[in-house]
């Protein structure tokens, strides 16, 4: 019998994500890049990608060259920019894979720009400025100089994109992000005068593409939107999207236990008399320890609490109130059952960190199901990666 959904699987709706994105378009003229760092922010990014490409997306935004190259393999041949700051070592992969990177120093900026002069490329890039996030960017005070230099002396290099990221863009309370435009727009307009007129300039993530539309400029880059969460609830009434990820797994064993005896590492004793259910999700899947006798999941619909210490691989939950049960039945972990619902955002809450956490988190060995107008048409799995590369 062919059974996709096993251990432990993620259902990927790419009819959601589809919908995620036309939400997305109605509401800017500007270029979209849709960042797909984190394995697709745990969704997939290949999948993500190649859908991606039918949606006409302008371009596709990783962390380092080891996901731009995965894609490239893949197939995928939208733009990619990678947002992170990268190292000399990754050079002849961005060259080779046709990738544009971030520059964030004058020593990588020479070494790029002379590889690219050898091989008589000339190569885009993006630069960053930093305007308040503190992280990563050219320094702001420098930053003009610095950029008009790099267009003067870099013959082998095209100053493709300028961005800089906010810090607050969903807090409607605090005035830091109206601080982070200002500094923006000024130098936005400096590098204007000066030439640097063809630039797609960008700046705004998802909350920031909702709260400042005259921000949109060139181009806008939502990354939690297009997965169908929001960086803050508040920002539900600029856009419905929906929860393109859905996380589930099955019972293993089921006991009674009785009052006195114990449960997972750590020997919960147990107050009363207990239905206890396995089930087969533990940290390493990215089913957080933190729910740990504080979460919940969904079987037929009914809310059942963990039971003790979340393990690596196992989880206890408490399924006394629950008819009919067996061995291999389903559990939500992520989604809906019944007329109950658990989100990525309820598990960041008891866990006391963001959404983007929880579903990033999600592990390599969690089977992802790709689904397309409700049918599945293909499936990741741990089972047919490629183990290792000979040296």
């Amino acid at each position: 019998m062919l059974t996709f959904e096993k251990r432990t699987w993620a259902n990927i709706n790419l009819d959601t994500f589809r919908y995620n994105i036309s939400k997305i378009k109605s509401l800017t003229k500007a270029k979209l890049l849709i960042p797909i760092k984190a394995d697709a922010y745990g969704h997939g990014s290949c999948e993500i990608a190649r859908i991606s490409e039918e949606l006409d997306i302008d371009y596709l935004g990783v962390a380092g060259i080891e996901e731009a190259i995965e894609l490239r393999e893949y197939g995928i041949s939208l733009p990619i920019v990678i947002l992170s700051p990268v190292f000399d070592f990754d050079i002849e992969d961005i060259i080779r894979y046709d990738i544009i990177p971030t520059l964030s120093d004058r020593k990588f900026t020479d070494v790029f720009n002379n590889y690219a002069k050898e091989r008589k490329h000339v190569r885009d890039v993006f630069i960053e400025i930093d305007t308040g996030m503190g992280r990563t960017g050219l320094e702001y005070k420098k930053a003009f100089e610095e950029i008009l230099y790099i267009k003067k002396k870099y013959n082998n290099i095209s100053i493709k994109g300028i961005f800089s990221h906010f810090s607050t863009a969903e807090d409607e309370i605090n005035q830091f992000a109206y601080n982070q435009i200002e500094l923006f727009i000024k130098i936005k307009k400096k590098l204007k005068n000066a030439g640097l007129d063809d630039v797609i300039y960008n700046f705004v993530n998802s909350a920031a593409l909702l709260r400042f539309p005259d921000m949109h400029l060139n181009m806008v880059r939502p990354g939690l939107l297009a997965y169908g969460l929001y960086t803050d609830i508040s920002l539900k009434k600029y856009i419905d999207v929906k929860p393109v990820m859905s996380l589930y797994t099955r019972i293993s064993r089921i006991v009674d236990m009785k009052k006195g005896d114990t449960v997972s590492y750590g020997m919960k004793i147990l107050d009363r008399n207990l239905k206890v259910a396995t089930i087969n999700i533990g940290y390493a899947d990215g089913f957080p320890r933190c729910l740990s006798d504080k979460g919940y999941v969904l079987v037929h619909g009914k809310l059942c609490k963990v039971l003790g210490n979340v393990c690596m691989d196992l989880t206890m939950i408490d399924v006394s109130g629950v008819d009919d049960i067996k061995i291999g039945d389903t559990v939500v972990v992520i989604g809906s059952s019944g007329n109950n619902t658990i989100s990525a955002d309820a598990i960041a809450k008891v866990c006391k960190t963001i959404n983007y956490e929880v579903i990033t988190r999600i592990g390599e060995r969690v089977t992802r199901i790709y689904y397309d107008n409700n049918k599945p048409i293909s499936i990741r799995s741990i089972a047919n990666r490629i183990i290792h590369t000979k040296l």
